[in-house]
């Protein structure tokens, strides 16, 4: 490949990493559930790191596709998946220069499917797909979904999560939804 052909790739990295996590900080809940999604769409401060085997910008469309071994990190948040569409608003080929400032546009959505994985500190959230709409501040992820924190697991197939009331909804339409919760002291009784 020649240097020409690197330059739209490194604009399209760079519009994307500096728009797929911009939201209010204000927005995201305090729940004990809601630190794995806390880094997605809170931080606008810290840099972020995208890598992927592909990346297709489609500016008409307004909206750019990284696939093959997706890795995004901002600080301590890492979302790993197969595919990653985000969905943006303002024009995104304007040069370089204006696509690495990110200054003309904002994500207005982004989904993941195949096998998504959202890790912060220690909270694990997994799923086969899930979407994350900026403007309204929801989640979703569906596909055999398992939240983790500590030794503490549930499981369900679509966890529902609305970051501006904290709430958050786990189901499993194909059955029940499992949680197992440890004790905190190991198990031993109090006193001992």
């Amino acid at each position: 490949m020649t240097r020409s052909h690197h330059a739209p790739v490194r604009a399209g990295l760079a519009l994307v990493a500096g728009l797929l996590f911009v939201a209010p900080a204000s927005a995201v809940g305090e729940g004990a559930m809601s630190e794995a999604f806390k880094g997605l769409g809170s931080n606008g401060k810290d840099p972020i790191q995208i890598e992927a085997d592909s990346l297709e910008v489609m500016d008409r469309d307004r909206n750019a596709i990284f696939t093959g071994n997706v890795n995004v990190r901002q600080r301590d948040t890492v979302l790993k998946t197969q595919r990653l569409k985000v969905f943006y608003e303002g024009k995104a080929a304007d040069g370089v220069s204006q696509a690495a400032t990110a200054s003309s546009q904002q994500i207005r959505r982004f989904e993941a499917e195949g096998r998504v994985l959202i890790n912060q500190k220690d909270q694990t959230v997994t799923g086969e797909r899930g979407w994350f709409d900026m403007r309204s501040q929801t989640a979703q992820l569906t596909g055999q979904v398992v939240l983790t924190q500590g030794k503490n697991v549930a499981r369900g197939d679509k966890l529902s999560v609305d970051l501006k009331t904290g709430r958050y909804k786990l189901e499993n339409t194909g059955g029940r939804v499992q949680l197992i919760l440890e004790p905190k002291d190991g198990g031993k009784p109090a006193g001992q």
